[in-house]
């Protein structure tokens, strides 16, 4: 019997696994990973930077005397001087997930890597649940049972997540005419769209994401590429239109000390964010190294037909489809009420009156934010409290005797 079985070995599980190593009384926990070994966002652009600052890690929030902060893994790596000295806060997402890496291999032994959870169900003793069952199958297709009181998994939203993006589209032929390809599979067709061409491409960036964004950057790395039109609602990057249409005008306003300003210096470059000042940066460079004939067009708005009219190829986010519902939780869906928010990355799972033992609970921890391109800023905290739920129940166990209380978690 498991203290807590982890369905799943990514951030969210990995900082709960560092929690619960340096808990004054840890507890027994195994990890069920379907992948053969541990990774995270391999299809992302390695060389883009992470969303938040070093400081948001595994740990640090949590403990930052912790041996598994994001400083204490530069340091073993030699590099925490070189990096204090860039003078950036926000890490090389190539490097973050080095430091992921290397927090993960120092809990090889806790993780069942290639075995896949398919089923979680409750054992009832009298109608009341006392444990979990979880059923998983490796990589044979054998199925065994494992028993714990707690279980921390992704829930059915999280697998959308993961699994709802567009299908590979790594049969388009853009000499064929097939010229609308997905940003999510930029990274696969990056060499495709980079080659050398006796009449540059010209590309339709559509999207308002953060992925799209640094797909605009990475564009404006290659100098053989032709123009580069970008469509967006994202009101943050309208300073870049200064790039075809130069500043705008302030318009005329009431002289009063109660009228709100009517006119915003949209157009100032130098307030923007640092990767918005990278993209006009590197566009006004291919613009003079050109001599005006290549650059940026910034269109706001939602009106693709006339600004992708010209476009040889076409990168755009797509809606993603909606899947079923997962059937790991099927056979306890009808213990849940409902959710409470306890922060930004964890809710807590209340359920019906009579059908569990007392104590018994289920949190759902956000590993990500910004679908996917960051970790949650709490990540590190929310893992804290659940491993102190756990070892609260435990020390409870040993004072009163008794059967410990269950509690799930799942995350998103």
């Amino acid at each position: 019997m498991y203290d807590l079985v982890c369905i799943g070995f990514g951030p969210a599980q990995l900082a709960t696994a560092i929690a619960n190593r340096e808990a004054r009384k840890p507890c027994n926990v195994l990890f069920v990973e379907r992948k053969a070994e541990f990774s995270w966002h391999k299809s992302q652009l390695a060389r883009m930077r992470m969303e938040n600052p070093f400081i948001y890690d595994l740990a640090t929030t949590r403990n930052p005397r912790s041996s598994f902060t994001f400083t204490n893994f530069l340091l073993s790596k030699n590099r925490l001087v070189e990096f204090a000295n860039s003078d950036r806060l926000n890490p090389l997402r190539m490097e973050f997930e080095e430091y992921l890496v290397w927090c993960a291999h120092q809990f090889n032994e806790e993780v069942r890597y290639g075995s896949e959870a398919v089923q979680v169900s409750a054992e009832t003793v009298d109608g009341m649940t006392r444990h979990w069952n979880v059923i998983v199958k490796d990589g044979k297709g054998n199925s065994s049972r494992i028993q714990a009181r707690n279980i921390l998994a992704p829930s059915p939203a999280e697998k959308r997540e993961q699994k709802s993006q567009p299908p590979s589209l790594s049969t388009v032929d853009f000499l064929a005419g097939q010229r609308i390809i997905s940003v999510h599979d930029y990274a696969s067709r990056r060499n495709d769209i980079r080659d050398r061409r006796e009449v540059p491409l010209n590309i339709a960036l559509v999207g308002s994401g953060q992925e799209t964004v640094e797909v605009l950057d990475d564009l404006l790395s290659c100098p053989r590429l032709g123009n580069i039109t970008l469509v967006s609602e994202n009101e943050s990057l309208a300073p870049l239109k200064v790039l075809n249409e130069g500043p705008e005008a302030p318009h005329q306003k009431l002289c009063s000390i109660w009228a709100k300003p009517s006119w915003e210096q949209k157009t100032n470059i130098s307030s923007s964010s640092e990767l918005i000042q990278h993209i006009y940066d590197r566009a006004y460079e291919r613009m003079v190294a050109t001599k005006g004939k290549y650059g940026l067009r910034v269109v706001i708005g939602r009106d693709t037909a006339e600004p992708c009219s010209t476009a040889d190829v076409i990168i755009a986010e797509q809606a993603l489809r909606q899947l079923p519902a997962s059937g790991l939780f099927s056979e306890i869906d009808s213990l849940v009420l409902g959710c409470r928010q306890k922060g930004e990355s964890l809710e807590e799972v209340q359920f019906k009156r009579g059908t569990v033992s007392d104590g018994c609970r289920m949190w759902m921890v956000a590993a990500h934010s910004e679908g996917g391109r960051s970790l949650a800023k709490d990540i590190a905290v929310r893992a804290g409290e659940v491993v102190h739920r756990l070892t609260a129940t435990s020390a409870a166990e040993s004072k009163d005797g008794g059967q410990a209380p269950m509690g799930i978690a799942a995350r998103i």
